[in-house]
């Protein structure tokens, strides 16, 4: 069964409970997974329905923190909420020491040795760890890397 497949399955069987809450983040992550198909125009394979779910939960991480500056403690438990059940269909995340261990090896690999080799390290880790890792996370650790202590 695709991660797709399971959105729509679990949008079901959370009509059929009245799970409100649950209804309205999985119709609203199958409305993005729409307008990202429509906007690629082919079917979305699993890690682009990945990278829907994971810009979402940037997203709503982006806002947990607006709300809670402006004193709306509501509305960030909500998207805390939200962003609990988006990850249920995300795959595990990995720790940093895991990916600071690719970082490590595609360094080596690429020869890289000053901030100038930034791109030459950035693309391939993220590509290699997709959704599983944060941007900044690994962006920062790139970045510490390759700076001359």
């Amino acid at each position: 069964m695709t991660l797709a497949d399971r959105l729509n399955a679990d949008l079901t069987t959370a009509q059929k409970a009245r799970d409100a809450q649950r209804v309205d983040v999985l119709r609203f992550l199958k409305s993005n997974l729409i307008n990202a198909k429509i906007a690629q125009q082919k079917d979305l394979e699993e890690a682009d329905v990945e990278k829907v779910l994971a810009s979402e939960v940037k997203r709503r991480t982006d806002a947990v923190a607006q709300f809670r500056s402006g004193g709306r403690e509501d509305l960030a438990k909500a998207d805390e909420a939200a962003i609990a059940i988006i990850k249920e269909y995300l795959p595990q995340a990995m720790t940093e020491a895991e990916v600071e261990t690719i970082v490590r090896t595609q360094i080596a690999k690429v020869g890289a040795s000053s901030p100038a080799d930034f791109g030459k390290v950035m693309g391939p880790v993220m590509a290699q760890v997709g959704t599983r890792a944060d941007g900044k996370t690994i962006q920062i650790l790139v970045k510490k890397l390759l700076t001359p202590s």
